[in-house]
């Protein structure tokens, strides 16, 4: 038994009207179309739904029993065909995008704006490393990713900004005069506190390129999270290199120092995979795009 939803919708309309010509123009098909069709639906079913006479098209004993099944089949072909359109043209569907420190602020604000243009999008921001965002978008579970410049060549990306280290020292320890703080020299006399290497390994990285570079170190204890690390700071138990954008969470107990050099600086980028279609990921970057202007590239071969 095979039919169709232009089958099914033609039995409901011709259902509703009772008259072949009115029920041919509201499917905007000719009279012997919508014939074939009902005799195609008859055959498939192996019932008779019509009986033709004087007053019309009137419904047999089995095609009133079949009609309401069939209305709600129509109605639920809509739902799908509307529903696929609003995908297709990403006003719909499901956003799964992963952040960072670094954009700490900069994501949510973008998905905010992003959901007053589209809301009926899902939105799913998750806080995960470089790293992980970098799998997941090579496997096609993150469509997007805030997070630093990845090395595949599968990846685009659009650049959007420039996080650096910053020294966090408690405030109660930089004296009267905090421009006056000697940064060189806490670097190289106070404890220096730093994150468990696995928790971010693209900031341990940093740190220890950074460290390494201009012959540092120091590090007396490790803290598994960022806000552990700010607190511990706080507290006065010692200094921590961390990423400017910390500043969102340090509070007026701890007090940053920009840092310079070598391995002091790095770029956060918007990351996809173009491999996988998807409107929905397309029509934020629009929006990204527009308002931060940077050059769109591809990841070049390393």
């Amino acid at each position: 038994m095979k039919f169709d939803l232009r089958q099914l919708q033609a039995f409901v309309i011709l259902a509703e009207t009772a008259n072949y010509r009115e029920a041919a123009s509201r499917l905007f098909i000719t009279q012997p179309a919508l014939t074939k069709q009902i005799q195609g639906l008859e055959l498939a079913l192996g019932s008779t739904l019509f009986n033709r006479g004087r007053h019309g098209a009137e419904l047999t004993a089995m095609g009133a029993q079949l009609l309401t099944q069939a209305s709600a089949l129509v109605e639920h072909g809509k739902g799908f065909e509307r529903h696929a359109l609003a995908l297709a043209s990403g006003i719909a569907g499901r956003l799964k995008i992963g952040f960072g420190l670094s954009s700490f602020a900069l994501a949510p604000s973008l998905v905010a704006r992003f959901k007053q243009q589209v809301p009926d999008v899902m939105v799913h921001l998750q806080d995960m490393t470089s790293a992980i965002q970098h799998e997941r978008l090579l496997s096609g579970q993150l469509q997007l990713g805030f997070m630093r410049r990845p090395h595949a060549p599968q990846l685009r990306e659009h650049r959007l900004l420039t996080d650096r280290l910053v020294l966090a020292v408690p405030s109660q320890m930089t004296g009267p005069d905090p421009a006056a703080f000697d940064v060189e020299w806490a670097l190289a006399h106070q404890p220096l506190l730093q994150m468990v290497g696995h928790r971010c390994p693209g900031l341990s990285q940093q740190i220890a390129s950074f460290l390494g570079a201009n012959r540092l170190t120091g590090m007396v204890q490790e803290a598994e999270d960022i806000q552990t690390l700010v607190a511990l700071v706080a507290a006065g138990i010692g200094n921590a290199i961390l990423p400017r954008s910390v500043s969102f969470i340090a509070g007026q107990d701890v007090t940053l120092y920009p840092l310079s050099g070598p391995w002091s600086e790095w770029e956060i980028s918007l990351v996809w995979n173009p491999a996988f279609a998807d409107p929905i990921r397309d029509r934020f970057l629009q929006l990204v795009m527009a308002a931060h202007p940077t050059p769109c590239s591809a990841m070049p071969e390393r």
